[in-house]
């Protein structure tokens, strides 16, 4: 849990740097990547309540 929690943190944190970058420089591939990184991110919370979903549906019955 901790570990998918860091790669969101790191997720949001890159998102943010390539849209500041992209609103600065005002060039295009910065933009491709934040875009690019939110679809991954969109992946992340979906294996985040994934697991988080499973750990309270298989916890009682360990």
């Amino acid at each position: 849990m901790l570990l998918l929690r860091l790669l969101g943190l790191l997720m949001v944190l890159a998102i943010g740097v390539c849209a500041a970058l992209g609103l600065l420089t005002r060039q295009p591939h910065f933009f491709q990547w934040a875009w690019r990184l939110s679809r991954y991110a969109v992946v992340l919370v979906v294996v985040f309540v994934i697991v988080f979903v499973l750990e309270r549906v298989l916890a009682p019955i360990v």
